[in-house]
């Protein structure tokens, strides 16, 4: 149960919890944490925190444990992550938003005995300490945790189709704080958003540079995070000055109708996660031409962000790909299969080093030795990122994409070994093959002795997988195309099957379905049948987002994203929206 320890000798000299307790005893009555209308000071954050670290302690929990966490988002959430690490323990997101199947996994690979949660966690084997436990008062504060301990353990998809757990210690995060404090301004004066889930490594710099500087954190509530227009007046009635996004996450914000007024008031926006394409930020630098815009590349082996680049409005213009230069503390260097340094100008392999590099995998000595590799040039580690780059004739780096099959969806890393395994394990499936769709969504095709139950295949993936490895479409092939080398030949597959085709498409009867199945094949792609449900044809929360868009701009009344997801057939999605008509005056 225990992770990685301290190399003997590093003590503690700043650390997430020592660099929060800082702000709490300088400003303890500013607001640290809101979530739907709920407020913790940085005083009552600190002290429900610690109340509920000596409670973990009671529970057994001893300084370099593993712990999970299976809260949904609200400022109980960051109670529960901020007291594990008081404890002296590292956290493991156990989102309650993935299947049990991957959160049971999860739990045995960390073996974590115990899990913060509430009267609906349950893990196998682990005891549930519920978050609102009364606290251990007869206890002493648990030690404080060193630097170099383990912070968190997030899991990564893996290419062998088993994720991997990264430790990253408290001295990576604070090494981040460092980095990007003094040039982006960071103060008490900000706002911040936790829009993404903690069991992805963006959440990370959301929170803890959040609270280490002071700022208050919005925690951005699951439906609002799927419902653009939502989420847009969330940022207005919070007055949010620092945001961060995936560019899947960002482009739908633009285009929700109040975007058209000038109602934010963020001073820097941050691009991570994903392939950003610069041209899609006019309308952005068109409204809000004074806030700073930063692109930054980073993995979460190297503590979230490892480059930035800020963008301008020519930018946009130029479409640059250059995601700039290694923050202050990291080094990337571009190297060949051989180990050595390629000219400038030529693509190479992204290593990174410096202050950000993790630990190393959990239990998998042979991929970290594999890809954590002694610095030759000096001291300290490198990371083999297996991403491709080039040296720009100014020094910046252009990111070119990965040297395996290992892809960025929607900001998600993907092992798209990981998904072909999924499929395989499947008794239904003999053969199946996946293919990125760009950034936004993965095709997968499959040799079934069930042709016909692409759809039920689809729900089981469901119950064992997080939603962004689950392919958008699910096409049956008679075999899969090889090559002269006998690799799967992608080039020869079929177009993607974008319908299950359960009841023939259209025409349909009703002209309200006929005009809502012609707004689900523009974002489909493919004929939409009347037993059909969203879904399960490859749509997404990010395709939920434009249709609720389009319903409005082809002048129906507004669908909020909780109700697209609550009737995602056409059927009930065509009731939904008449009853809303009829509702209208």
């Amino acid at each position: 149960m225990k992770s990685s320890p301290a190399k003997s000798g590093t003590l503690p000299e700043r650390t997430i919890v020592s660099l929060f307790a800082r702000q709490a005893a300088a400003a303890p009555d500013l607001p640290a944490v809101t979530s739907d209308g709920t407020t913790l000071t940085y005083a009552q954050l600190h002290r429900r925190s610690s109340d509920l670290a000596r409670t973990l302690a009671a529970a057994g929990v001893s300084p370099g444990d593993r712990v999970g966490v299976g809260l949904p988002r609200g400022t109980e959430l960051v109670v529960a992550l901020l007291a594990v690490l008081k404890a002296g323990a590292a956290y493991v997101p156990l989102d309650p938003d993935y299947p049990a199947e991957r959160l049971a996994f999860i739990a045995a690979d960390t073996g974590i005995d115990v899990v913060v949660g509430n009267s609906a966690t349950a893990v196998e084997g682990a005891r549930v300490v519920d978050v609102a436990s009364p606290a251990a008062d007869d206890r002493p504060a648990p030690a404080e945790p060193a630097a170099g301990d383990v912070a968190y353990v997030i899991h990564t998809s893996g290419s062998t189709g088993r994720p991997k757990g990264v430790l990253v210690p408290h001295r990576t995060v604070v090494a981040l704080l460092d980095a990007t404090a003094a040039e982006f301004e960071l103060s008490g004066s900000d706002v911040w958003t936790l829009f993404h889930s903690f069991a992805f490594d963006f959440s990370v710099w959301e929170m803890w540079v959040c609270l280490m500087t002071g700022g208050r954190l919005v925690v951005v509530p699951h439906w609002t995070a799927r419902d653009p227009a939502e989420f847009h007046a969330l940022l207005e009635r919070e007055h949010v000055t620092v945001l961060n996004q995936t560019p899947s996450a960002f482009a739908p914000l633009l285009a929700t109708p109040a975007f058209a007024g000038d109602g934010l008031s963020v001073r820097l926006l941050v691009f991570g996660g994903e392939p950003l394409d610069v041209r899609t930020l006019g309308p952005w630098f068109d409204r809000y031409p004074h806030a700073r815009v930063e692109n930054m590349y980073g993995i979460t082996e190297t503590t979230v962000h490892v480059t930035a680049r800020t963008l301008t409005a020519a930018d946009v213009a130029l479409g640059t790909r250059s995601v700039g230069r290694s923050l202050p503390g990291w080094t990337v260097r571009l190297l060949d299969e051989h180990g050595a340094r390629v000219p400038a100008g030529q693509p190479g392999e992204i290593h990174v080093g410096g202050a950000g590099v993790a630990l190393g995998y959990l239990d998998r000595p042979e991929l970290t030795a594999e890809r954590f590799l002694p610095d030759p040039e000096g001291p300290g580690t490198l990371y083999r990122s297996g991403d491709r780059g080039r040296e720009l004739p100014d020094g910046e780096l252009e990111h070119l994409g990965r040297l395996d099959d290992q892809v960025k969806i929607r900001g998600h890393r993907i092992e798209l070994g990981e998904v072909r395994r999924a499929l395989t394990d499947d008794p239904a499936v003999t053969a199946a093959a996946v293919v990125p769709r760009g950034s936004t969504g993965l095709d997968a095709y499959v040799v079934t002795t069930a042709p016909d139950g692409l759809a039920e295949l689809r729900r089981r993936l469901a119950t064992r997988m997080p939603a962004h490895l689950v392919p958008d479409t699910l096409t049956a092939v008679p075999a899969l195309p090889l090559n002269a080398n006998g690799k799967v030949d992608t080039t020869r597959l079929p177009a993607p099957a974008p319908s299950s085709g359960a009841s023939g498409p259209g025409p349909h009867d009703d002209p309200l379905t006929e005009r809502i199945a012609r707004l689900w094949e523009g974002l489909l792609g493919g004929p939409v049948a009347v037993g059909d449900n969203f879904f399960e044809l490859g749509g997404n929360s990010l395709l939920a987002a434009r249709l609720g868009n389009e319903l409005a701009g082809a002048g129906l009344p507004p669908v909020s994203m909780r109700e697209l997801y609550a009737h995602s057939s056409l059927t009930a999605m065509t009731e939904l929206v008449r009853t809303k008509q009829e509702a209208t005056p």
